[in-house]
């Protein structure tokens, strides 16, 4: 039997709302050691509600940036992953929350194979619970299976070149010795860092899918949510992020072919009309097809700062 304990870290930043939903909703699950809240300078009554919870609550610990200063979610988690003491690390936005079966199979996961380094389960949106038709990240086996010491690659090129999201930040559980083995979320980053993060730890990491039929997470939206913020410039900066992290020379061929199309398709966007940008996209594809390495550089240089 494995030592199955979890951190569940919960960046919080003006939810005061929702943020005791979703705390309720993992302190009474039996793999959940510790909530680890950290509290990001809100201008509303967050930081009250996460120390009423810390009262509460035995398992609860809460924590600010010093000086109280917003830091933004990336610094956040980081935050919270420093702090995290059980081997196992899980996230849950404050304004979503788990489901009561959230860790049972992925216990099972862990236990069957020891060289895992996380496993995935899907989620559904607020809106679409009770229609598990409508859910999130990974519908149905994904029918490719590790061994032990199997790499990597294979399932991460063909997660990148489909482009699938396999699953949502509130749903997947990581080694808490593989997640800090490098760079976690990238601070620079305030908008899409878990994407960047997850195809980063996929390269190098072994991710079984866990629960694929039944919700593990639900996600609400609602008009805080910054997912109304992302835009041509945040994916431009996120691809840009990406290439930094793994660097312009280890890139695989088959990533800087991906990095170059998906980059002048974002591109190709500031054109409205369908055919203008269609347009757009091959010319400029066909302009720098055998300068896609340096063109890749100079988004790096345009795009990868703080």
């Amino acid at each position: 039997m494995i030592d199955f304990k979890v951190s569940v870290i919960i960046p919080v930043y003006n939810v005061a709302e929702y943020i005791n939903q979703a705390v309720i909703s993992a302190v009474n699950l039996p793999e959940v050691a510790e909530i680890i809240l950290v509290e990001d300078g809100s201008p509303d009554d967050s930081l009250s509600v996460c120390k009423d919870l810390e009262k509460q609550f035995e398992k609860v610990r809460c924590f600010q940036h010093p000086s109280g200063i917003n830091r933004g979610i990336s610094a956040s988690r980081n935050f919270g992953i420093e702090k995290a003491v059980y081997p196992y690390i899980a996230f849950l936005d404050a304004d979503d929350w788990y489901l009561p079966h959230r860790f049972n199979k992925d216990k099972v996961i862990f236990e069957k194979n020891n060289y895992a380094d996380a496993a995935y389960s899907c989620a559904i949106l607020e809106e679409h619970l009770g229609n598990n038709e409508k859910r999130y990240g990974i519908r149905n086996d994904p029918g490719f299976t590790f061994k032990e010491g199997d790499l990597p690659y294979d399932f991460y090129k063909k997660k990148i070149t489909l482009n699938r999201v396999l699953f949502h930040t509130n749903t997947v559980t990581l080694k808490r010795e593989f997640l800090i083995k490098d760079k976690t979320f990238d601070e620079r980053l305030r908008l899409h860092e878990d994407t960047e993060l997850w195809n980063r730890l996929i390269r190098r990491g072994v991710f079984i899918a866990s629960e694929w039929e039944d919700p593990v997470s639900v996600i609400r939206r609602h008009g805080k949510n910054n997912i109304t913020s992302r835009n041509i410039e945040t994916h431009l900066k996120m691809m840009a992020i990406q290439i930094d992290n793994i660097g312009l020379d280890n890139l695989y061929d088959f990533e800087v072919n991906i990095f170059y199309k998906r980059s002048l398709r974002e591109k190709s966007r500031i054109f409205k009309n369908h055919w203008i940008r269609r347009i757009n996209y091959f010319s400029s594809f066909a302009l720098k097809r055998f300068q896609k390495k340096e063109f890749l550089k100079k988004l790096r240089d345009r795009y990868a700062f703080d």
